[in-house]
């Protein structure tokens, strides 16, 4: 007898546009405590689970596209629920059913010129989806430094129209010395308890940053940050000076990450699959659950209960799909705290 295959159960949007965007203004505003609230983060975990099928089907596009060249990684995730509020809270104009990057694709690439060729390969190939924005921040990088290609996609399939519903993709394009950059700004953030990425911290470091940022780009012949003298010896002058006043890098050397595995199944099934990332930043532990590639409802379930209490347990989650745990620690390195290179190849630049 043939075996049965279990395949995903894709979640369906169950709300009106008006209800999600409602729920958006909800969740930006009102106290988390309350039974609104509450209603309001369920609209907001149904419109993001959605997601998951569009997604789906993009990342295994990029994949199959990229899979003949074992230097690319291709992951997937859906936007945590923390960064959602946030996105709402910080940006007046954002509502929910236009947010672009509640499902998001991380291409990391070897180099500029790959970046470039790959997001043509993927423009020109036989898809449905339509392109909505293009975002080139190495050719106009962020005023923090951040620098990536990003673009947004529409889902659209000619067989049903199930997900045919302004459901938005946006794709990363990223060289590995762009990704090494955006982890230790993550690392720093998570271990200090800044959103350095979205432009909180002190000044200084976050002017490291911008600096480390303008000397990656000089290494790649790109334009450098706004605000940041094209000299590559004032450059490394100054990343000199806040470092010598604050130890960025040896408390980037320094921080270690504690590894949780709760079963022996990652071992086993080092294939593609869910991997929640369960990062306590107090007691520096991570935990890792692992789900196959047809279990993403129940992925999904585990992940928005984590969420839930994210706060009083004092952890940062994230829940993506990549084809190994090879893969997924190069793809998300800060949450092993494995940003070695990047200390190394700043410090080679210093003194």
């Amino acid at each position: 007898m043939n075996s049965i295959i279990k395949q995903p159960r894709w979640k369906k949007v169950e709300y009106s546009r008006s209800q999600i965007v409602n729920a958006g203004k909800i969740i930006r505003q009102e106290n988390p405590d309350t039974d609104n609230y509450k209603q309001a983060v369920a609209v907001v975990d149904n419109w993001r689970a959605a997601h998951a099928f569009p997604l789906h089907i993009i990342y295994t596009h990029l994949r199959r596209m990229c899979s003949w060249n074992s230097n690319i990684i291709v992951a997937e995730r859906l936007k945590r629920l923390d960064s959602i509020v946030k996105k709402l809270a910080r940006e007046n104009n954002m509502n929910l059913w236009t947010m672009q990057d509640l499902g998001g694709c991380r291409v990391i690439l070897p180099n500029i010129y790959s970046v470039y060729e790959y997001k043509s390969k993927y423009d020109e190939s036989r898809k449905r989806h339509l392109k909505k924005k293009e975002y080139d921040y190495i050719k106009n990088p962020k005023p923090s430094g951040y620098r990536s290609l990003h673009v947004v996609y529409e889902y659209h399939s000619d067989t049903t129209d199930t997900y045919n519903r302004n459901m938005l993709i946006e794709i990363q394009y990223r060289t590995h010395l762009q990704h090494l950059w955006a982890t230790a700004v993550e690392t720093m953030g998570l271990f200090t308890k800044q959103a350095i990425k979205a432009g909180q911290g002190s000044e200084d470091v976050k002017r490291f940053f911008v600096l480390v940022s303008a000397l990656f780009a000089k290494q790649e012949k790109k334009p450098i940050p706004p605000d940041v003298i094209d000299d590559i010896d004032e450059i490394i002058s100054e990343i000199e000076s806040i470092n010598a006043k604050n130890n960025y890098l040896d408390f980037l050397s320094g921080v270690r990450v504690a590894i949780d595995t709760e079963n022996k199944i990652i071992k086993k099934n080092p294939h593609m699959g869910y991997y929640i990332l369960i990062l306590n930043y107090d007691t520096r532990r991570l935990r890792i659950k692992y789900f196959k590639s047809s279990e993403i409802e129940d992925a999904n379930i585990v992940y928005n209960s984590i969420e839930s209490t994210r706060a009083e347990s004092k952890v940062d989650t994230v829940l993506v799909r990549v084809s190994s745990f090879k893969d997924l620690k190069q793809a998300y390195p800060n949450y092993f705290s494995d940003i070695g290179e990047f200390v190394e190849i700043v410090k080679s630049y210093l003194k």
